[in-house]
């Protein structure tokens, strides 16, 4: 039996599975629109029924697709209401439609950092979406799971792991040093790099005595930051709202991860027109052969500084043999007034202070494979400073993934220099998906 509505094409339902789990015995028509803004079912398609519902269940059936309908018809498309009709979103995870076996219709693939073009997102499991390409084009419709499903699917699994006794970086004492490292000022200086000195991870050490990561002895933070400090239940990481927003600098960069100073100092020997560096401040005494403006800011007050700090003019920020070091939001908007995308070495804490300051960085996280896949390229560690550099980046997605435009691995470090420079270009135009006001 078909039931048709007057003035609409009908659509058979081609798969037997749909968004509402049912299976049915006759062949089911619904209006074409509806289905095609629902769950992207093509024309042409017939359901076989198994006998398992009767035909006033048929009827139901029927009059969802009514309530559907006229649900999307009249929403405002707020994101408050539970009846989104279309938004952009940037994906924070990576989604591949193959290994996901409840899949109503054609899934849409999409990697971390991707931005999505929601063009229905009614329904509590699945949202019907488009990939915006790096041109500005989108790509095919297919299906993506809802927030609410992301977010339950993974709470269960992280459910099951913490069952199964296996270790978690938010438990016990290492929550507690995180929440002191993540609103602080970093305690790393990278102002003047020795290349023999240097560690993969980013520990860099200044040639002539300023101060490094590990011997730094004063953090600063302000009180709201600390404020905002994370608990034990984060919340799962799934979709952000963005809008696109007109840009006119250029894009500062961050890159975290193994290999971030080697890439760092590849760009800007490669491509000096394109890449630059900033000025550090520090209240250290000049030294003779120092230009002021050149090697650092000097300021000659302590409490100036300290006032500048509390102030958020700076994105990092602390202090070494009782003298302040720092970089100031005014060093990284000089570079990128003059056309440059200005190298940033800082923690992922900078991130967000640069976006706070109308600064929005491009921040790519190098995501390293394996520890095997860090020695093998790096041949001067051992096997010891490989597992506690791939522990630090495990702990460094888990802070700051939020904030990243992108993630990103390879075998080689040719291969990962590549994608690096692909994400800069892919996100160095006149215009950048930022977060909204209103959150999903």
């Amino acid at each position: 039996m078909f039931v048709s509505r007057a003035r609409e094409p009908l659509v058979n339902l081609e798969a037997a599975r749909g968004p509402l789990g049912a299976e049915w015995d006759t062949a089911v028509a619904a209006p074409a629109s509806v289905l095609r803004e629902l769950w992207g079912v093509r024309e042409g398609g017939l359901v076989k029924e198994k006998g398992l519902y009767p035909r006033k269940e048929y009827n139901r059936f029927e009059a969802k697709i009514h309530d559907l309908r006229e649900q999307m018809l009249n929403t405002t498309g707020s994101l408050r209401t539970s009846q989104k009709r279309s938004l952009y979103v940037r994906a924070l995870f990576e989604y591949e439609p193959s290994r996901d076996s409840g899949l109503p219709s054609r899934g849409l693939p999409f990697r971390f950092g991707d931005i999505l073009h929601v063009i229905n997102a009614s329904d509590d499991e699945w949202w019907q979406a488009r990939k915006i390409l790096p041109d500005g084009h989108e790509d095919f419709i297919g299906i993506i799971p809802s927030k609410r499903r992301v977010e339950r699917r993974e709470r269960a699994r992280l459910k099951s792991v913490k069952f199964q006794g296996k270790s978690s970086y938010s438990d016990g004492k290492g929550t507690l040093e995180r929440k002191k490292k993540n609103f602080s000022f970093s305690r790393k200086f990278p102002f003047m790099k020795s290349k023999d000195n240097s560690t993969e991870d980013g520990s860099d050490v200044e040639r002539d005595g300023s101060p490094t990561k590990d011997t730094a002895n004063t953090s600063y933070a302000s009180d709201s930051e600390a404020s905002s400090t994370r608990g034990i239940d984060e919340p799962v990481l799934s979709y952000e709202a963005v809008v696109q927003q007109e840009i006119s600098y250029t894009r500062p960069i961050i890159i975290l991860g193994p290999l971030k100073d080697r890439i760092n100092d590849d760009l800007i020997s490669e491509y000096p027109e394109k890449f630059g560096s900033c000025v550090p401040h520090t209240t250290r005494p000049r030294r003779d052969y120092e230009v002021d403006g050149r090697d650092y800011h000097f300021v000659s007050s302590r409490e100036q500084m300290e006032r500048d700090i509390q102030n958020h003019l700076f994105i990092e920020a602390g202090q070494y043999n009782d003298n302040l070091y720092g970089t100031s939001v005014a060093s990284v908007r000089e570079v990128a007034d003059k056309g440059k995308h200005c190298i940033l070495d800082v923690s992922g804490n900078a991130i967000k202070r640069l976006q706070v300051a109308g600064l929005e960085p491009i921040a790519i996280f190098i995501k390293p494979k394996s520890v095997e896949s860090i020695m093998e390229m790096n041949k001067r560690i051992t096997e010891e400073q490989a597992r506690k550099t791939f522990e630090r980046a495990a702990k460094l997605e888990q802070e700051f993934a939020e904030y990243f435009t992108a993630i990103i691995q390879g075998d080689t470090p040719e291969e990962i220099y590549k994608k690096v420079k692909n994400v800069i270009d892919d996100n160095g135009g006149s215009s950048a998906w930022v977060a909204a006001k209103e959150k999903l």
